[in-house]
């Protein structure tokens, strides 16, 4: 089931984010700092956080945002599964979800931002399998060696 956080999912967030292999244990003030920003106000200004659970435990979080300055755009800053449920179609079908909920708000575009370190190659493969495409490249962005790569879905016909 996919639905949208409480404030009791904070740090069920941070702990999907660690185990998925996003950020190490003692580097957690990015989704920390997020998820305390989106419950402070940030989900009234048309941020959306998700989580996809079973009957037993969540498996799963995506976290987006419209693109100021924009019309219709928006940015998929998280998704993270769990790794016991990788390669299961959750992550898949989690990014199905937040695309027919963004269109279903007028969305035209969705984008997202990743590692061009072969450490991301995985990733980059889901995007493409989601039917992203890649649209930019910005070279040593993260760190020297480490591109940024950015990814574009249509999400409708405008």
């Amino acid at each position: 089931m996919i639905r949208p956080a409480t404030p009791q999912d904070a740090s069920t967030v941070t702990a999907l984010a660690v185990a998925a292999g996003m950020f190490p244990p003692d580097q957690t003030e990015v989704t920390d700092t997020m998820m305390a920003d989106y419950f402070a106000g940030n989900h009234e200004r048309g941020h959306r956080c998700l989580i996809d659970e079973d009957a037993r435990a969540a498996l799963g979080v995506a976290y987006v945002l419209p693109k100021p300055a924009t019309e219709g755009t928006w940015e998929l800053l998280m998704i993270a599964i769990h790794p016991d449920h990788q390669g299961q179609g959750r992550g898949a079908a989690l990014m199905t979800h937040v695309e027919n909920e963004l269109r279903s708000q007028g969305a035209r575009l969705l984008l997202v931002e990743t590692s061009g370190t072969p450490d991301y190659a995985r990733t980059r493969a889901f995007y493409v399998q989601c039917g992203y495409e890649e649209e930019a490249r910005v070279r040593d962005y993260y760190e020297a060696g480490a591109d940024m790569v950015l990814f574009r879905k249509a999400l409708s016909d405008a």
